[in-house]
């Protein structure tokens, strides 16, 4: 079995960008009787961030080899036609004064381009983690791979306690957390606040194995969404400020 430990993050920001509501948004915000027009004026002032790390990415197979463990039978059937990427990703919210992120999107549409032009045959996600988090988990942050190539983390009793240098070894997940995607191009993590946990700061190891056609390179262009409560108003955020987030990123490692 392949197992390594998950790298450190690297601190570098992919981008940043700011999230705002749509013009729809805005013209329902507009015949609110209960909103004012200085209270719309004071939202849009508002700043709402959120940020892509710069994804780790690797080749699995090169891994496999490296690490001289036997690829499985599986996995080596697949291997004429196809590569598998491991991707480790992380993003940021920071929402701006009196807003609080109630849900939020991170999403990644795959595409597979050869050196000189993109290819029809689409990369998918051939797992996914987390799959679904309901309450605050933690998770040693050495990853694992079971025959078929699913990931798996070994999770830590929440009542069971951790001292300092143990706890940096850690990944927590909260607050919900629930992913789209599986065996498909397009895939998402949810996040959903609780009366614990709100959205905002670092959320890390969100984690990807891709297949992709073979000798391609896998790209990645980044889907981010949000609804932030603002005076006990719920408002949709998907618009930007700029056209970063619209650009594919190399994410073949």
């Amino acid at each position: 079995m392949l197992e390594f430990t998950l790298p450190p993050l690297s601190g570098e920001i992919l981008f940043e960008a700011v999230l705002e509501p749509t013009v729809a948004t805005i013209e329902k915000l507009e015949m609110k009787k209960g909103m004012g027009e200085g209270e719309i004026t004071t939202f849009l002032g508002k700043v709402n961030k959120v940020a892509v790390g710069v994804p780790y990415c690797e080749n699995l197979i090169s891994r496999y080899i490296e690490q001289a463990v036997e690829v499985p039978h599986e996995i080596k059937k697949m291997m004429d036609e196809y590569d598998f990427h491991f991707i480790s990703l992380s993003c940021s919210f920071l929402p701006d004064t009196d807003c609080k992120f109630v849900w939020a999107r991170f999403g990644i549409e795959l595409s597979a381009q050869s050196e000189s032009e993109e290819l029809q045959g689409k990369p998918i996600a051939f797992d996914m983690f987390p799959d679904e988090i309901l309450t605050k988990m933690k998770y040693r942050r050495k990853v694992s791979f079971t025959p078929g190539l699913k990931l798996s983390l070994g999770v830590i009793d929440a009542d069971v306690p951790i001292d300092i240098k143990t706890e940096k070894e850690l990944t927590v997940y909260v607050p919900q957390i629930f992913a789209f995607g599986i065996n498909m191009p397009n895939v998402a993590w949810d996040f959903k606040s609780t009366e614990e946990k709100g959205i905002w700061g670092n959320k890390r190891d969100l984690l990807l194995v891709v297949r992709s056609p073979k000798n391609s390179n896998v790209r990645g262009r980044f889907q981010l969404g949000a609804e932030v409560e603002f005076k006990l108003m719920k408002i949709p955020l998907s618009k930007r400020r700029n056209e970063i987030v619209d650009v594919e990123y190399d994410l073949s490692g």
